[in-house]
């Protein structure tokens, strides 16, 4: 939402208010679920520390102004205590709401962090709209709306460039410094700017097999998972195989920690390292079906996305071989 935008979230509230009803609570949560689809965000009071303030010129910023800093402004969030001495985070759907009350710094926040974030926290939930008319979101709502956002465990096939795919998390094809390279790696690092190799110079590099996580900064996918393929050795075949199955359990394992549920992976290793692109299908399929198969009810959408349509086919020469004929 806009800054100064009324949403559907403020209409099915005001609906809810006039008539409590189950119906009414359920078009509620389905439109947040909604709002929370268009990549909409809530308005959340912060009270900011000292640095962030040193870091404004106060006297030259005007009202709703964008500041921008060079440095990350650190933050509290100010959370609200309710009469019977339980706490939540207040939210504001829109300009209009948060200007009901008392002034104060605010940070804007996509809707789906917000909900992933408060449904472990310590708080009760979230308190959206608290100076009019206010909907309490509890923690268990904040969960159901969750699990019916989740996608079915799926494997999807795209070709085109995974730089622009709108996933919760893409996959590196890194190497071990995790500071860039060419091929896939290098589209990645320009895709998503000068602040994710900030970031990877602090996860001290990266073994074979393994996978690390960040921020996804200007691309479209909110994080990306680094992973490192073997080189491939025709004489260390099962080997290779082995790490390169590794590549995608933990890549897999690190989304589903961060409660990830939509994830795109390249062709691991089969550029510059030589994995010979067939091969790699198929150890990328047996490794991904067999984590699905071991998660059925997490919901997880899996991207392979492919660079061309040669690419593509090595995965479907795999499910038609797999595919019984009838």
């Amino acid at each position: 939402m806009a800054a100064g935008d009324s949403s559907n979230i403020e209409k099915a509230i005001e609906k809810f208010h006039a008539e409590s009803s189950k119906e009414n609570l359920v078009l509620l949560l389905e439109a947040i679920r909604m709002e929370m689809h268009e990549d909409r965000q809530f308005i959340v009071p912060v009270i900011l520390s000292q640095d962030a303030f040193d870091m404004i010129d106060v006297k030259n910023i005007r009202v709703g102004q964008t500041i921008t800093t060079t440095k990350d402004i650190s933050f509290k969030l100010l959370p609200l205590e309710t009469k019977d001495g339980k706490k939540w985070q207040p939210v504001f759907t829109s300009q209009a709401e948060f200007e009901k009350g008392e002034s104060c710094s605010t940070i804007t926040v996509d809707i789906r962090q917000m909900l992933k974030n408060f449904r472990n926290a310590a708080s009760e939930g979230l308190v959206i709209d608290p100076w009019g008319k206010t909907f309490l979101l509890g923690k268990e709502l904040i969960n159901m709306i969750l699990d019916a956002d989740k996608p079915q465990n799926h494997i999807y096939f795209d070709v085109g460039d995974i730089t622009k795919l709108k996933v919760d998390a893409i996959v590196n094809a890194a190497n071990e410094s995790l500071l860039g390279g060419g091929g896939v790696d290098g589209a990645i690092h320009r895709a998503a700017g000068p602040g994710l190799l900030e970031e990877c110079r602090k996860l001290n590099g990266c073994r074979t097999g393994e996978a690390k996580i960040t921020r996804g900064y200007r691309l479209k996918a909110d994080y990306v998972i680094h992973t490192v393929g073997p080189v491939y050795d025709p004489s260390r075949r099962a080997e290779c195989e082995r790490l390169l199955r590794s590549c995608y359990r933990n890549s897999l394992d690190l989304a589903k920690q961060y409660d990830l549920h939509s994830i795109a992976f390249p062709a691991i290793s089969t550029g510059a390292y030589g994995y010979p692109p067939q091969d790699a299908a198929a150890a990328a399929l047996a490794a991904v079906s067999t984590w699905l198969s071991e998660n059925p009810d997490y919901g997880m959408a899996v991207v392979m996305s492919c660079y061309d349509e040669r690419t593509k086919q090595c995965y479907q020469n795999i499910i038609d071989f797999c595919t019984p004929e009838k």
